[in-house]
Order: structure tokens, then sequence, then C-alpha cells
């Protein structure tokens, strides 16, 4: 039975038996607290802990999962990943243990038709039930029933409290002979005689802080088979790299090695990392330095240090997707629509990391040059070359392994932490609002979706330090109203600008800015005449102009991020954004900067909806509906908890999550114009944009350009590019001749100066100041050595004001140009050198250059003498 049967086989298994199945969910989970999704229980989460219902009391899953808390041993042994399948069933409340166990022992005994006799179980030492269960319903022998402790068979709980409880895991019996040798220790002992294939959770108990149990009321099963591993059994080989899940990867990198490769530890790391990086990147995740993309870049550069251990060819991860995607492409589909994305991802990310390498490869072995096998790599070291080239430590630790070396890891650590001590920055809110002011606020409302213009009772008056005011007259204060139509910066968009009017007693005020505090709305104001005291009734007026041109750049944030997803794929997410009035940064995930064709397209597609003026759907929903309804949540860890969300569409283009301002239709939003697109990080770019009337004022500004180019070069405004390439064409070819009379120049100066050398010792001297400039002055010198030969020369220049000396020594070892430099350039007042047959220097005393001259004359007489 090969892996593919076995996955449907389990699957419909546990069908027949009132399970439903489900799909595997992404590697990256709906779980702010969690990188990957590690186990089949992880989608299950919100059940298990008790703050969902389940739709069904009984599940079934194959899930693709992804961990690294063994990567240091992938390739080490014959069944380590970081990329698995985990065969799971899952009981809500429903069967307990003796339903699984038997679930589970009748699978394996009859639909695998594994002989009984081979299989071992462990229970948690203090689990009679599960004990008496496998022994007297069961009826395994007492004797391949083994109780062990806490850290082999107890689960949980996450963070210290919450569900756990104990486990039982079922294990294959390889015989006698593999076993590590008299002393073997059995289940718990790591050698190969026993593969653990199943292990099956009771969760039963609810662990409070202080440590203690209590007996959950609705008590759940998560079960987990290693498909890999439990295909290794099947297919009759004690290595999960020898099944058909790995061979056609493993004989692939063998058919490119240059040689028999014996090295199967390096062969092995690198077939199952480059089946972790297809499921990532497939799933969303791009190189990076921080959380799932530091670990995909990190993934990656292991991968390639195995490769160029085996001297695969560079590239060799990229040729390496097709045996992944033939042995899983029909199982999970997402890697074969974003198989071109992959590639790509690889082929650009390892091309970076070999540039890296070598750079900091180099600086490493200066380092390690003076270090002994058994001496340790200062962590000071070990963290420039982080800092400066990006190694990451791992590998530098690999590296240094490789000579006997050790590093300082906790010398990095602490140098770690003083850089970001030196980075941190202090979090306010950008108006200054302190966290005094924060809880002095009280609870605003928000009206301005509906309305630019409310009344509204002034609840406090705060100062700059955050105290309370009884009054406010004349200059500047934070006020909270109790409902306000002022927008307050959040989500990439500025805060609303406007004006306050008192109604209950003489006073006007320019708002300023608008921040969000935890219990309220702060508005930064600036009291231009009379009084304002709390109680008064307000009239509070947003800038509607700058509010409008604010909702026109927002909406278009939307469009750029759809047509950048249609454009470049669905791994494009917005990574953070700035909208002001008619003017938006936008930051989004990609891996390589846009082509000029990318950018085109990309801003068609987002001025297309535009021309149709398409009316916006505003509506709120409960979030996890709103997911259902196709919205894209860019920070979902923002939204959860709230009992309603903020779904902006616009049909047939964009849903998103959104807590902005927008306009009510496309077309209200005018031209959208691409400035620029950059890379801000690793991993992420950033296109700037406009949209409106700045965008169609930018545009008008190009026009009167070109019509001002037409109007120099003498030519109609649509032949504006073509004699723009006459003009640089002549000026290339007068440049051309310009050098040409130069050379000819420079060599009739050099004869003429060459006739005034002087000769001391059968050695040629010669010095002078001469026009022209440094880059005159050392065509000079090399023409002048050329001619004289066995000789030295030393010419001086002016740089606008200050001077320049060259020198240049030939076939004379008692004179260093550096040294005569530096004897010229002391009269100037500067330094200079370089090496022993050419130097320059130089110093801000230009008057004294044929002094300088003189002295370094001198000196070359006083060497040769």
């Amino acid at each position: 039975m090969n892996s593919r049967e076995l996955r449907e086989i389990y699957l419909s298994y546990f069908e027949q038996h009132g399970h439903r199945r489900l799909p595997s969910a992404s590697l990256i989970p709906d779980d702010p607290t969690l990188l990957f999704t590690s186990a089949g229980m992880v989608q299950f989460k919100d059940i298990f802990w008790g703050k969902a219902e389940p739709r069904w009391r009984r599940v079934t899953t194959c899930q693709k999962c992804f961990r690294t808390t063994d990567i240091e041993r992938v390739g080490t042994t014959a069944y380590h990943h970081t990329f698995f399948e985990m065969l799971g069933n899952f009981s809500f409340g429903d069967y307990f243990k003796e339903g699984a166990i038997k679930l589970a022992w009748r699978f394996l005994t009859q639909e695998l038709s594994l002989p009984k006799e081979r299989l071992w179980v462990s229970v948690y030492e203090e689990d009679e039930e599960a004990y008496a269960i496998w022994r007297d319903v069961i009826g395994i022998p007492e004797e391949r029933i083994v109780r062990l402790g806490k850290e082999h068979n107890w689960w949980g709980p996450v963070g210290g409290q919450g569900p756990c409880g104990p486990d039982t895991e079922i294990f294959w019996d390889w015989g006698e002979e593999h076993a590590c040798g008299p002393d073997c220790k059995g289940l718990a002992c790591d050698c190969d005689r026993f593969s653990e294939i199943w292990n099956l959770v009771f969760m039963q108990y609810d662990a409070g802080s202080d440590g203690t149990l209590r007996e959950l009321s609705r008590k759940n099963i998560d079960t987990g088979m290693g498909l890999e591993r439990t295909t290794a059994v099947l297919e009759g080989v004690m290595s999960d790299f020898d099944t058909d899940l790995f061979r056609p990867i493993c004989e692939e990198i063998e058919a490119l090695a240059p040689s028999r490769i014996t090295d199967h530890g390096s062969r092995n790391l690198i077939a199952d990392h480059v089946r972790a990086l297809v499921f990532l990147i497939a799933d969303g995740v791009l190189p990076g330095n921080e959380k799932q993309g530091y670990v995909l870049r990190r993934v990656l550069r292991r991968a390639v240090r195995a490769a160029d251990r085996l001297e695969l060819p560079p590239g060799i991860l990229t040729r390496l997707v097709d045996p992944v995607v033939a042995t899983l492409g029909d199982v999970y589909p997402e890697i074969v629509e974003r198989r071109k994305l992959v590639e790509q991802v690889l082929t650009q990310e390892e091309r970076a990391f070999r540039r890296t390498l070598k750079a900091g490869e180099r600086r490493l072995l200066e380092l390690l040059s003076g270090l002994s096998p058994g001496e340790v790599l200062p962590g000071e070291a070990a963290f420039e070359l982080y800092d400066t080239y990006g190694f990451p430590l791992e590998l530098t630790q690999e590296i240094a392994g490789e000579q006997g070396i050790h590093v300082d890891r906790e010398g990095f650590e602490q140098a770690m932490a003083r850089q970001r001590a030196r980075s941190r920055k202090v979090t306010t809110y950008e108006g200054g609002a302190t966290s005094e002011e924060a809880v002095a606020a009280q609870a605003t409302t928000f009206l301005g979706y509906e309305t630019l213009e409310a009344e509204s009772e002034l609840l406090a008056i705060l100062n700059e330090e955050g105290g309370e005011l009884a009054a406010a007259g004349p200059g500047e204060a934070r006020f909270v109203f109790s409902a306000t139509p002022f927008y307050a910066e959040a989500g990439g968009q500025i805060a609303d600008t406007g004006r306050i009017e008192n109604l209950s007693r003489s006073g006007r005020a320019e708002v300023t800015d608008v921040q969000k505090s935890p219990q309220g709305t702060l508005h930064f104001v600036r009291v231009i005449e009379g009084e304002f005291r709390p109680g008064d009734r307000c009239r509070l007026r947003v800038d509607e102009e700058r509010r409008r041109a604010i909702e026109r750049a927002h909406t278009a944030t939307h469009l750029l991020h759809a047509a950048l997803r249609k454009t470049l794929g669905e791994h494009v997410i917005q990574a953070g954004s700035w909208v002001g009035p008619e003017e938006l940064r936008f930051d989004f995930t990609h891996f390589s900067a846009l082509s000029e064709e990318e950018l085109t397209e990309v801003e068609q597609e987002a001025f297309s909806p535009v021309l149709a003026d398409i009316p916006l759907v505003i509506r709120e929903m409960p979030l996890e509906e709103a997911k259902a309804y196709g919205a894209i949540a860019h920070f979902e860890e923002e939204y959860r908890g709230k009992e309603k969300v903020r779904v902006v569409e616009v049909p047939g283009v964009s849903k998103e999550l959104c807590g902005g301002t927008h306009v009510r239709r496309t077309g209200e939003i005018g031209p959208i114009v691409i400035l620029s697109e950059e890379a801000v990080a690793a991993g992420t770019r950033r296109i700037r944009a406009l949209v409106g009337g700045k965008a169609r004022g930018y545009l008008a500004s190009l026009r009167d350009e070109r019509k001002a180019l037409a109007r120099l070069l003498k030519v109609p405004e649509e032949e504006v590019s073509q004699g723009v390439a006459r003009l640089l064409a002549e000026v290339a070819e007068l440049r051309k001749r310009l050098e040409a009379m130069e050379e000819r120049l420079a060599g009739l100066q050099a004869q003429e100066l060459a006739a005034g050398a002087e000769e001391v010792e059968g050695v040629k001297l010669l010095g002078a100041v001469v026009e022209g400039g440094p880059d005159h002055a050392k065509r000079l010198v090399d023409l002048l050595a050329d001619r004289l030969g066995r000789g030295a020369v030393i010419l001086g220049t002016r740089a606008g004001d200050r001077a320049v000396v060259v020198a240049k020594v030939a076939e004379e070892p008692r004179l260093s140009a550096g040294e005569l430099v530096r004897a010229a350039a002391a009269r100037l007042g500067g330094k200079g050198g370089g090496r022993p047959t050419f130097a320059q220097g130089g110093g801000p005393n230009a008057a004294a250059l044929p002094q300088a001259i003189q002295a370094a004359l001198k000196l070359a007489r006083e060497k040769l003498k």
C-alpha cells in the first residue's frame, strides 16, 4: 500500500464511522499566537478551548503541517521532518478513550492488516483506564503495554493553563535486531527498533494557572497519525525517505549530482526542505526577516548549504519543484496553481543568498582563520556577520562547527539585545497624547460615516500634561466629545481636520489632529477665540474638501490591492499603508521589483473600475461570516473579539475588512497615477500614487514639461523622445571627439614637460604644476611615466579651492610614490598616500603647490643619493 492509498483509506474509514471529512487548513493559521499549523488539531483549537461550538461532533482530516522544533535533526534520522502530513480523527464531546482506541486498533489490524504482535502501545503511567482498555478490551499482552511519564504521554496545556490530558501512543516494532543494545529503553528509546505511528490524545482536564486539574464537562479526542512513518511501515522500509513520498525527489537529486551520493543526510535534508518550501510559498509565505518569512528563508538557506555540500548545480531547488508537484499536486492543487510563483521565489532567493554567502563566508573564514578547533568565535563577531551580511547565526554555527569551533551564542544574543535597545522607540500617539490622557478620555461615538457636521457635548478638556482643565481659552488643548464626525487616525488613514464652534458661549477652535485612545477619541485643537468649558454644546465641522480627497485615496488603495493580486498573484497581501488627501503609499508582500509592464498593467486594472463608476457596498457582519463572504482581512487580530466587522466592497473587484472612510462610487476617485515602486524591506514592496485632482495636476505638469522640451528641441511634441535620443547621440559623439583632443593635447604637453626632467643617479625626476584638474593630471602622469621609463613623476593641480598631488614611480625600488605624496601634502596642509608605484593626496593650501612639488623632488633626490 502506498501513501496515496493510505491517505484515502484512512479518511474513508472514518467517514464510514460517522466522521465528517474536512479539507486541510492552510499552513498559516488564522491565529496570531501561532506561526504555523503544526498539528491536525490547530484548525479546531477554538472548539477544544471551548470558545466555539462544533458544527460536527466527529471530524477526520489529512492536515499538512510544518514544524521547526526538530529542524536540526532533519537528515540525521530516518523520520524527522519540517513538512509532513498528519492523518487525524477528532471527537468533540462524542466518543472518548474506549471509542478512540477501538477505532484505531480496528483500522491498523483490519484495514491495514498489520500483524497485532508487531504493535506496542504506551500509556500515561497514572492512566489506569487506558491501560485497562488496551489489556482487557483490545487484548494486548501486558508486556507490550508500557507505562511512561508526563514527558512521553501527556499533552498540554499550551501556555501553562487550559485543556490538557494523557495520551496513548501506538508503535510499530521493527524487531529486536534493530535495538540499540541490551540497555535499550524500549518505547522510551530513540533507536531504530520502534517507530511511533499514532498518538491518541485524551483531552479530559482543564489545568488552572496554579497547576490544579479540573475534569472537563465535555471531553474531546485529538489523534494524529504520521502519514510518512505509517507509509514506511506499509512499504516495508525503515526510512521515510525510501517511501513513495520522497523517492522521486531523492532520485532527482541523485540524478543531478556530479558523482554518486554517499552523504544521504544532506540528500534527505534537501528532499524534506524543498517540500516545505513549495508548500509554504504556495500558502502565501514569502522570504523575509521576521515571523514566517524568516523561517522560510532559514529553511531555504539550509537546503542551499546542503546542496553545496553535495556539489549540486545552482538552481537545484527550482528543479526539484517538479517531483514535489508530481507526488502531491493531485492531493493539494494549490501547489499546482502556484507553481510558477514557487519557482520564481526559489530562483530569486537562492541567487540572493549565494551573493550573501560569498561576502559573509569570506568574512567568517577570516575570523575563523585565527582560531583553532575547540576555541570559541565571539558572539560580537557572529552578530557582525548577521547585522552586516544578513548571515544567519545558524549558518555561522554550521560553518564554524565544521572546523570544530564553537560560537558564543549568549554573546550573540546580548549583542542583538543591545541593538534592539538602541533602535527601540517608545510608541506614543502622534499628536502627543499621554497615557493619562487616554485614561481620562471617555468613549466617543463616531458619526463620520453618515455626516461631516454634528452637534455634541464637550465632556472633558485636557492640557498637554494630561490634567483636566475647567476651561480652555486661546491656545492648545485636547477635547473629548460624546460623539464626533471627525475620523481618528487608524488603518493607515490620516485624521480629519476642521473647526469647532461653541454653541453655549462664544468660542471657536481649529481641529489639527484626532487620535484614538483606549477609552475614547482625543481632538487636538487650537482655540482661536473665546472660551470652552466641559458641558458646552458644540458644533463640529469636518473639512469636507480634505475628507473627500482622503476618501478618494483610501478607496484607491483597495483598487490597487485588487489590481496587484490580479496581476502578480494572490500571494500579494497588504503590509501597511498611508492614506492622505489624494495621495497614498501602499506596502505589499512581493518577492521582486515590478517591471514597467507590470506597473502599467496594475495602473490600468486599478483605473478600470473608476471608469465603470461602480457604487460601493458597505455592510457590517460577524468576522466568520465576512471571511466566508470572501472579505480580505489584512490584520485579522485587530478584528478578533468584535461582535461585528465592517466590509467595504467594490462589487466584482474587491472585498475588504476596513474601518476607514470611502467614496460612494468609484467614479469619484478620478485618475490614478503610480509615481514609484520600491523595496522597503525584505519581501515587502511599496507603491506611491496620486489620485483625483493631484493626479490630474501631475499629468498636467508632465504635459507642460513635454511642451517645453519640444520647444527646446525644436520638434513636434510627439517626437520629443526621438529628439532627446538624437541630442544625446550628438553629445556622445562630441564627448568622444573632446576626449580624443584631450589625449592629443596631453601627449603634446607630456612631450613638453618631459624635456624638463632631471636625472639623478640614473633615475629621471620630473615635477610640475599643471592646469586641467585631477583627471588630467592622472592622465599626464601616466603618459610621462611611460615616456621617461625608470623614474618618478610628481604633478600638482587644483580641484576648486583645494590642491591635489599625484605621483607615479616606475622601475625604481628606492622611491615610493606614497612617501613623495605625503611630503608634498604636508606643505599643502593635508594628507596623502597610496602604493609605492602610485599615490594621491592634497590639502587646502593651493597657493603652496610649487613649494609642495619641490619638497617631493627634494625627498626623491635625497633617497636616490
